[in-house]
């Protein structure tokens, strides 16, 4: 390596604190404005996804049909991967003018975004390597991350890609090891320590991180001149490589294997993680399946859903729905009825049992679908939309009608629970309020729920007919659109 003599760890500080003195506001305005201007760009982004979607109709439906639905999904992986490009270009506009001492703050905001995508492999690279050395005993592990740690200096300074800024990092390190270890280690503990100081910890440990990056610069630039005389060995490269992307992947294949591994008792764990999900949100995502005290277990579940023969009912078209398949047997829906009378479409839902007993269960904020109803109130169905969450096939409806279950708070102190109906104009995918219903618009009695909704609020005739479906929200199997039904008006 020639006779160049590195620099003494009195130096370096003595280096690293004159360029922390003169640069450390350009360092954090760079970040500062990277960050202000990712943020802007996520909130832009959420805010075009969230009125795309409907706005806040479209999220005032069942939450577990929102999380599961494909355009859901979708948009909110697409935030997820544009929230891991900001990230990454924050974190090389910073390296950029941490590296680049000749780069201005606007230049090196507009030059770090060539480092984005380069920045993310390397980095990936750089940690699957070191999780694999980890598995192979610690040591190795701790070795291969200190050799390794100048590649982002290295990358940036050097343009030098992935695997080709590690192994310089590598070269560079080899021989002085214990030399760079002792120079980092007083700025680690530095650093540790002030993290831990109460309240004001994280602030002064933020103030002070570019004074590490700044003596990793000064290391890096110390080792180079050292080192001049050869170039870094790239034969060898794709065996890093492979090594890297081995170690990336080992926690999900830790993953699989735990999963393999669980078997039987995976069904109980998801379970458990349901209710977790539940208990921390407040809100019945996950319904679970409550145990029939009424019946043992065992029989209720070799038993299949009862289909209940009910005698016709005049003037009333009724749908029947069957016992046993709700989730909680208290919101198990026993037949649906629809008719118009008088300038008024009835809408009547039977329970298995009064819904006395459910609200006997309910807590103050609790808000949980009961029963839905789609109406197709001109007969056509190239107009309206589908059903939030429901096949493409079954389109068409122009009304949704939401049923929930609320629980309030009395004066007295005590909890009760009561019916709230909600109209929704349905276009394509969209729902819009149709404004505040009546209090009486649903009632209770026993084991029955009945809406009234007038024919000038759904823009329908007397004597003209209108097709309707239900869908039971608490329903076990599929939770699907019953079938069509033409319902005469009077």
């Amino acid at each position: 390596m020639g006779t160049y003599q590195l620099k003494s760890i009195k130096d370096v500080f003595s280096e690293a604190w004159d360029l922390y003195t003169s640069r450390v506001i350009s360092i954090f305005l760079v970040a500062l404005l990277a960050l202000l201007l990712s943020i802007i760009i996520l909130a832009s982004g959420g805010a075009a996804a969230f009125i795309s979607l409907g706005g806040q109709p479209f999220f005032a439906g069942d939450l577990k049909e929102i999380l599961l639905n494909p355009i859901v999904v979708g948009t909110g992986a697409l935030l997820f991967l544009l929230t891991i490009l900001l990230i990454s270009w924050c974190h090389a506009a910073t390296l950029t003018v941490t590296v680049r001492d000749e780069i201005s703050i606007g230049k090196g905001l507009i030059t770090s975004w060539k480092y984005v995508f380069p920045l993310l492999w390397i980095t990936s690279l750089y940690i699957g390597i070191i999780i694999a050395g980890l598995t192979f005993f610690i040591l190795p592990g701790l070795i291969l991350s200190l050799s390794m740690s100048l590649c982002f200096c290295i990358m940036i300074k050097e343009d030098r890609p992935g695997i080709d800024a590690i192994l310089a990092s590598r070269f560079y390190i080899r021989g002085h090891w214990w030399n760079t270890f002792i120079k980092l280690l007083p700025i680690g503990i530095v650093l540790c320590l002030l993290s831990l100081i109460p309240g004001a910890g994280p602030v002064l440990s933020l103030l002070f991180s570019p004074f590490l990056l700044l003596a990793m610069v000064s290391i890096y630039h110390d080792l180079k001149e050292c080192a001049e005389d050869g170039e870094p060995p790239t034969s060898t490269g794709w065996l890093w490589v492979l090594f890297g992307v081995f170690g990336f992947l080992l926690p999900l294949l830790a993953f699989v294997g735990t999963i393999v591994a669980l078997g039987p008792q995976l069904p109980e764990i998801i379970t458990q993680v349901q209710k977790e999900v539940n208990t921390t949100l407040g809100k019945d995502i996950f319904p679970q399946s409550q145990p029939d005290t009424k019946k043992p277990i065992d029989e209720k579940t070799t038993k299949p859903p009862i289909v209940r023969q009910l005698p016709s009912v005049d003037g009333l078209l009724i749908w029947r729905d069957p016992i046993g398949d709700a989730h909680n047997p208290l919101l198990d829906v026993k037949e649906v009825s629809a008719k118009g009378d008088q300038g008024e479409l009835i809408l009547t839902t039977t329970m298995t049992r009064p819904l006395d007993s459910y609200f006997l269960t309910v807590e103050e904020g609790d808000i949980d679908s009961l029963i839905s109803f789609y109406l197709d109130t001109d007969i056509d169905r190239t107009t309206g939309g589908t059903p939030f969450g429901q096949q493409q096939k079954r389109k068409g409806y122009d009304i949704d009608v939401q049923v929930r279950i609320v629980a309030q708070q009395e004066e007295d102190n005590t909890v009760s629970g009561g019916l709230k109906v909600s109209l929704y104009q349905i276009d394509n995918h969209k729902r819009q309020p149709l404004g505040k219903q009546h209090k009486n618009a649903v009632t209770v009695s026993g084991d029955t729920v009945t809406v009234r909704l007038p024919y000038y609020q759904l823009g329908i005739e007397p004597d003209s007919t209108i097709r309707i479906c239900y869908r039971e929200a608490d329903q076990e199997q599929g939770r699907g659109l019953a079938k069509d039904k033409l319902i005469p008006l009077h």
